[in-house]
């Protein structure tokens, strides 16, 4: 797919199922996202690739930090929160890590992860695969971000859910440049 092509039509899959991304496809997508727009080349970055039966695994760390907010959550929302994870065959956590820079804010560097993460979904897209982007409450809890490799200080910027599209997308509303944009 051009890029130009894919830059315009991307989309959301929100239902996933296997097979996702093999290894060389998941090599890919995370090459691609490493050339995101990086501001002093800082690579203030960690993602954090879970596929398989680590993803049970992070439903349980869900569940916990579930538990942690909510200690009377129900047995739905537990059981919503064990089986987040296995929405889609593979998953990609996008981990700001930031760099002390004096130059380099930290929105400048949370947005350097944010176009990595972007640049990973047309990659899937790309390669045949569908894709969302997934955020919430678990993606800024502390028990989440150091069971995927963050420390103090560090934010999951998004989740990204990888696997084979189940169905057509929603269509997406026709960009509208009169509203959108202006020229100075």
């Amino acid at each position: 797919m051009p890029v130009l092509e894919a830059l315009q039509q991307r989309n959301s899959h929100a239902r996933l199922t296997e097979p996702g991304p093999d290894n060389t496809a998941v090599e890919q997508i995370l090459r691609a996202g490493l050339r995101a727009p990086d501001h002093g080349r800082l690579r203030p970055w960690h993602f954090t690739v879970i596929t398989g039966e680590r993803r049970a695994k992070l439903g349980e760390i869900f569940e916990q930090s579930l538990l942690l907010r909510r200690p009377d959550a129900l047995p739905s929302e537990r059981d919503r929160a064990l089986s987040a994870p296995l929405r889609a065959p593979l998953i990609v956590a996008g981990i700001l890590k930031q760099k002390p820079n004096e130059k380099v804010p930290r929105i400048e560097q949370a947005g350097a992860v944010a176009c990595a993460l972007h640049g990973m979904l047309l990659a899937t897209e790309a390669l045949g695969f569908g894709g969302v982007w997934r955020t919430g409450l678990y993606a800024r809890d502390p028990l989440v971000i150091q069971a995927l490799g963050g420390d103090p200080g560090d934010e999951i910027i998004g989740f990204l859910y990888l696997g084979t599209a189940v169905g057509p997308s929603k269509p997406l509303p026709e960009a509208n440049l009169a509203v959108d944009v202006s020229y100075f």
